[in-house]
């Protein structure tokens, strides 16, 4: 998981409204039953000390009427709010948090960000490319055509070879225009993926010019159907987390053989001393929506250690108290470094003294380094 889109709520630190809230409205009393949950969180914020104005911006958009999600995730500073995320479901549990960093790790975890991915339509007449970017953001295209002729045809005579070859000549310029638009769409938006639909002739004179690796990672779509279809994003959404469960299992395994031979770190004492060190390359967790374990950090984004001396000897000025995994957060999106959710078969239990009870990663984090020291 990329998380460079998040760099800019980490300008500054200080003053964050976290806001994670049901929202669900198909119940007669659901307007009711949100003004009561908002009420609450907002008397809690206040309590520990947000500004009116941010709360006002908040509610804002938590209490939209024309709002249809089940759940949203608000942050929010100085009176603007900075980021808002639509939840699929009602969170997990319901957080009014006032803090000196966003609490991002609970919407992280309940909803990943999509994987970037292209999802084509291919047809004879060229074809249609939807490109997602790993914040949600897409791009649509139609690719170049030319429109005649599109079809075959069984008039005889002695023109008939030279209109087939026309045909065909016309579905290979198609496909080449078409391969280019996903070439092209796959590059800005950094998609390894491609999940491909339409005409069965078209599709396989997609895929052959297609690069090897994006030929590689295509799935197949036995329909016809526009690339913005709910059929095309279902398939889409399968095939993304089937890539995504055995990635992190491969990365993973690699992990524990780096960490015989010192090239990874578990627990979160040395997480956050790698991190801090720009060190990490991959970073694991173990989901734990109960942790409660905490980080000193300071203003840059590798400002994190676990006690404040520590931050100290690294010449951070007064050291501030905030969640431990809201500041490996910070730490991993301001140095590049990627975030893995591991599977729950993978992360083993068992030993008292880690926190949560998690025995493997130890604390439940592990990660891979890109040197060491």
């Amino acid at each position: 998981m990329k998380l460079d889109f998040l760099r800019s709520l980490y300008d500054e630190i200080g003053g964050y409204v976290s806001v994670y809230i049901d929202t669900n409205r198909i119940h007669e009393n659901a307007p009711q039953a949100l003004e009561l949950r908002w009420r609450a969180a907002r008397e809690k914020l206040t309590a520990a000390g947000a500004s009116p104005a941010t709360l006002d911006a908040v509610a804002h958009v938590v209490t939209d009427r024309d709002l249809a999600a089940p759940g949203m995730a608000v942050f929010a500073r100085q009176g603007t709010v900075t980021m808002t995320a639509t939840l699929q479901a009602p969170p997990r549990r319901q957080i009014a948090r006032l803090s000196a960093l966003p609490h991002l790790m609970p919407l992280l975890a309940q909803q990943p960000p999509p994987v970037p991915h292209l999802r084509v339509n291919a047809t004879r007449r060229g074809g249609e490319v939807l490109a997602v970017g790993g914040t949600g953001d897409w791009w649509r295209n139609w690719a170049a055509s030319r429109d005649w002729p599109l079809h075959k045809t069984s008039v005889g005579g002695w023109a008939q070879d030279r209109y087939q070859r026309s045909v065909e000549e016309t579905w290979e310029e198609n496909a080449k225009a078409l391969a280019a638009e996903v070439v092209g769409a796959a590059t800005a938006f950094g998609a390894r993926r491609v999940i491909v639909a339409g005409d069965v002739h078209a599709r396989s004179l997609l895929l052959a010019r297609l690069p090897k690796a994006l030929q590689e990672s295509a799935v197949v779509v036995d329909e016809e159907v526009p690339a913005d279809s709910q059929l095309l994003a279902a398939a889409a959404d399968r095939a993304l987390s089937d890539w995504a469960d055995l990635d992190v299992r491969d990365r993973f395994d690699g992990w524990q053989v780096r960490l015989a031979h010192g090239q990874a770190v578990e627990g979160l004492g040395a997480a956050m001393t790698a991190l801090g060190d720009g060190q990490v390359l991959d970073m694991f967790v173990a989901d734990d929506p109960s942790s409660t374990a905490i980080a000193w950090i300071g203003p840059a984004g590798c400002d994190l250690a676990a006690s404040p001396d520590e931050l100290r000897n690294r010449q951070v000025r007064d050291p501030v108290l905030d969640r431990a995994d809201a500041a490996v957060l910070r730490a991993l999106a301001t140095t590049h470094a990627d975030l893995h959710f591991l599977p729950a078969d993978l992360v083993q239990t068992g030993n008292p003294a880690a926190c949560g009870g998690i025995a493997t990663p130890l604390d439940g984090i592990g990660a891979t380094l890109r040197f060491t020291t």
